[in-house]
């Protein structure tokens, strides 16, 4: 066989060329020549002949000097060149490239449906949990310039004191702040939520209230919706400001957005006021996840308390309010908090009695809006942020093989456009142009996903307040993410076959014309390399999810210290429907004996504070230790309750004795403490006969009996100390009725509200819980969390599964000449099928090996926000890699047993 390459270059060296256009002229030209003598032979010529014919076309060069002096005249196109920065050839092209992109995606539109919705759900993904962060952490507060609000929080100054020791401050105090400061230039303030009863229209309902000051709408820089706010003569006498601000979901939802709400009359807690405004659209107070239907003036807390706090605008030992102010123009955080300690010092001295220990605490209100759940939500987002990162990479890896796949298709083309002049710059810009454009369609469809998770998610609010949770937000910094990631996205799965499939030889590609084009080991080596990360990441993620869930599982078997089964609670407020304390003591007797006769209940009391929703208060008094309590702060929950309360709730005895009908008013006052108050103020002490003083209470109470503690505030949460006090001895006209059931509570529900409404039947009793129920709202945040990860493991796991047919399948595909021959050698069907198997598996196995160990260090590092089970929990990682395992099986079995069926014939005359 002639060297025609040689023959070649000795005839091309009378002509102007560098070396390169050289090398590759004489490539094609000896292809040309080579094809010319193997024609001629087939045809029956002598191989001299054969030679001479095909040598003969390099005899006149004439012509090709000519094109070569042609080509060298014209501007040689390239659409972009090196260092070319003008803008309107730059539009110019980019239009006609984007006109380019469309043609080829309409071409392809299965291609590029396939790719776009693959991408979409990454998409979606990443744009719903950052829907969820922007609304709880980047933007809680709709409000004015919140870098320059803060929070004023009374705090203690003696020893052990903590920071979550934070506490409301009192009206007075606040005033005193407000008219001494010059480092705020405006103060005011707000209390927590708080139900109420609405009577509107003669149908009552509970919704949550904020009394605030006059000017705090003014000092948020807020403007209503409709109407208006507070005046500053309803924030000066109390009892003269009857007027109350509706919030715009309030007025949505329990109003149906009625135009004629202004001037509406409505009854909270039995007492007139009228409608004069509404919030603004998205604004639910200043805490970030909770908040209130309405906003009612300061001046109206006699009218709208319960009778216990109903002096709380004239006792300046009763905290109600928590501060927010807005910062003088120049004045720094850290030089507030001075000026506040030094004031607070100053009032500390002049009112001994109600400020001993106390001082003033000034934070951000950004760290304000969020209390002690700020750190679990900041830890939560993060993890949620970083696995859905996690799953957009998987889809750009589904995206990139699929494009890499594709290049080979477009081979020809590409060296079509190269051999005609068009650079390598050139190419990749347009190459990137379809990527980014493809994920821009990716992002639009992404947000259209995004948007539909987070309403499901908003569905899955518990119902009891629902309208009073925040509303994730599509605002403009979500749709500024969404495009980002999209443009990101196109360029992250686009550069990588933009540069390879730009970096092709020509004369190589002119080569495959005449033989079966497959995928090279480069790019099936980078198909295998990204495959194998999209397994290790799948695994790594449903591991997550599978340590969550363990913890959840755990969660839901701790003790909380009494029982929670076959338990209901009643909220009923007769103080709020017109009861004066007689007749409310006379309700709760008759109520408890009436429900604990029913059948199918087993007993019944009265307790103020709810499962897990219990409150510490600072400022008990140890009889014999007062000195300690001057320099180290007392605090300890403290819950009312009935006759009967510890035996409905399941709760042992330790010492002492219960409650007793004879424990009243005229008696000496008494109270129950937990084993951990014993053990921390009285230890090895018989208990029963101590003495201690409540938080802003006047006489010291008798100890008479001891319980066992139990969770106050939330499920597995270290001991703290209690106090129970009885109901008798310290009246409330708001409390929640405990019903103990011998069967399902749910199926006694409408017999105790029955009792009720035979009591009262205006009574309103909207709000009922099962024990179970109480348990399932603790772990609501913790269940939402859980089934996310768990969502988004499943996604990655789709998505690497398609991922994995679709490249074996393409490689079965490109494999049926080699498959076709081994077969008409005699291999059989299973010997491809193990075959392509051994390939696929040999993938998996990587990836799952990679996972696992990748898994093993994560779960170390999120062991301390598990419960219950360790970071390198066997089941949760066994069991998320044999789920894989066998779905990355099932996936490459498919090809395998469509290999295996490949008739040799077919396949070698296809090939």
């Amino acid at each position: 066989m002639p060297n025609w390459k040689t023959l070649v270059k000795e005839r091309l060296r009378s002509l102007p060329l560098n070396a390169a256009a050289e090398s590759d002229l004489a490539e094609e030209f000896a292809l040309h020549l080579e094809e010319q003598y193997r024609e001629s032979l087939r045809s029956g010529a002598a191989e001299e002949d054969a030679y001479q014919k095909a040598i003969s076309e390099l005899d006149d060069l004439v012509p090709v000097q000519a094109a070569l002096e042609r080509s060298q005249r014209m501007k040689k196109y390239d659409a972009v060149p090196v260092g070319d920065v003008r803008p309107g050839n730059f539009m110019e092209d980019l239009w006609r490239d984007l006109r380019y992109a469309v043609r080829t995606m309409r071409k392809g539109f299965v291609f590029t449906a396939v790719a776009a919705v693959t991408l979409a759900l990454g998409i979606g993904a990443n744009t719903a949990v950052f829907t969820i962060i922007n609304t709880l952490l980047l933007n809680p507060l709709p409000v004015e310039k919140i870098g320059g609000l803060a929070a004023l929080n009374t705090t203690v100054t003696a020893k052990r004191a903590q920071a979550a020791d934070l506490q409301s401050m009192s009206f007075l105090n606040l005033k005193d702040f407000r008219e001494r400061t010059h480092a705020f230039s405006s103060v005011a303030g707000h209390s927590n939520p708080m139900a109420v009863t609405m009577i509107d229209n003669s149908e009552s309902h509970r919704v949550e209230m904020e009394l605030v000051t006059g000017n705090y709408f003014a000092t948020l820089g807020l403007r209503p919706s409709l109407g208006r706010f507070f005046l500053p003569d309803e924030d000066i006498k109390p009892g003269q400001g009857a007027v109350v601000v509706l919030g715009y979901a309030a007025w949505q939802t329990r109003f149906g957005g009625a135009a004629d709400i202004l001037g509406r009359t409505i009854k909270l807690n039995n007492v007139p006021f009228t409608i004069v405004g509404i919030g603004p659209k998205g604004f639910k107070g200043l805490y970030a996840v909770f908040g209130p239907d309405l906003w009612v003036p300061s001046m109206m807390a006699q009218q709208v308390l319960p009778a216990q706090q109903q002096q709380a605008l004239s006792d300046r030992a009763m905290p109600l309010f928590t501060g927010v102010g807005r910062f003088a123009r120049g004045v720094t955080l850290p030089q507030a908090q001075a000026e506040m300690k030094i004031i607070a010092s100053d009032m500390e001295r002049e009112y001994p009695d109600a400020n001993q220990g106390q001082s003033v605490k000034v934070r951000s209100l950004m760290e304000a809006a969020y209390g002690p759940e700020r750190q679990p939500l900041l830890y939560g987002g993060a993890l949620l942020m970083v696995i859905v990162g996690f799953v957009l990479l998987i889809a750009c890896s589904n995206v990139a093989n699929l494009l890499l796949a594709r290049a080979a298709a477009r081979r020809q083309e590409i060296a079509v456009r190269m051999a005609l002049g068009a650079g390598r710059t050139r190419l990749i810009r347009q190459l990137l142009t379809e990527s980014v454009l493809l994920g821009l369609l990716s992002g639009i469809l992404g947000l259209l996903f995004g948007y539909a998770g987070c309403q499901v998610l908003m569905s899955l609010r518990p119902a009891e307040y629902a309208q009073n949770l925040a509303e994730l937000r599509l605002d403009p910094t979500v749709f500024g993410f969404a495009f980002a990631v999209a443009v990101l996205t196109g360029l992250i799965f686009g550069i990588v076959p933009a540069l390879r499939s730009s970096g092709i030889s020509v004369s190589e590609v002119l080569k495959e014309e005449t033989r079966t084009v497959g995928r090279t080991r480069g790019r099936l080596t980078l198909a295998n390399a990204l495959l194998a990360g999209q397994v290790a990441v799948s695994l790594v993620l449903l591991v997550v999810a599978a340590l969550f869930l363990r913890s959840i599982q755990h969660q839901y078997t701790i003790d909380p210290g009494y029982q929670t089964k076959n338990l209901a609670i009643f909220m009923l407020y007769p103080g709020q429907a017109g009861y004066d304390q007689a007749r409310t003591e006379q309700f709760y007797k008759q109520a408890r004996e009436r429900i604990a006769a029913t059948p199918g209940v087993s007993s019944a009391s009265w307790a103020s504070n709810l499962p897990l929703w219990g409150g510490k208060q600072t400022g008990v008094v140890i009889e014999g230790q007062e000195q300690r309590t001057k320099s180290e702060s007392i605090s300890a929950v403290v819950n009312t309750i009935d006759l009967n309360y510890f035996s409905t709730m399941g709760i042992p005895f330790l010492a002492g004795r219960d409650f007793a009908q004879d424990d009243r008013d005229n008696t000496t006052r008494v109270a129950i403490i937990n084993d951990t108050m014993a053990a921390q103020y009285w230890p090895g002490q018989v208990v029963p006969g101590k003495r201690l003083q409540l938080p802003r209470g006047k006489e010291f109470v008798q100890i008479v009996g001891v319980v066992k503690t139990t969770n106050y505030g939330s499920l597995g949460e270290p001991p703290q100390p209690c106090i129970y006090i009885p109901l008798q001895q310290n009246f409330s006209d708001g409390m929640n009725l405990y019903v103990r059931t011998e069967r399902d509570p749910s199926t006694m529900l409408a017999a105790v509200q029955g009792e009720v409404r035979n009591l009262d039947p205006a009574l309103p009793l909207e709000d009922m819980r099962t024990g179970t129920m109480i348990i399932d709202q603790a772990l609501w945040w913790s269940k939402i969390g859980v089934g996310l990860l768990g969502v988004f493991g499943l996604l990655a796991l789709s998505l690497a599964s398609v991922g994995l047919y679709g490249i074996m399948a393409y490689s079965v595909n490109q494999r049926r000449r080699e498959i076709g021959v081994r077969m008409a050698m005699g291999a059989g069907q299973e010997s491809v099928v193990l075959l392509v198997l051994r390939q696929g598996m040999t993938i998996v196995l990587t990836g799952v090996a990679l996972g696992a160990t990748l898994a093993f260090l994560l779960g170390r590092a999120l062991s301390r926000f598990l419960y219950g089970v360790g970071g390198n929990d066997l089941l949760s990682i066994a069991g998320p890699s044999l789920v894989l395992l066998v779905v990355a099986f099932v996936a490459c079995y498919l090809p395998a047993r469509s290999a295996s069926r490949v008739d040799p014939l077919v396949a070698l005359r296809e090939a």
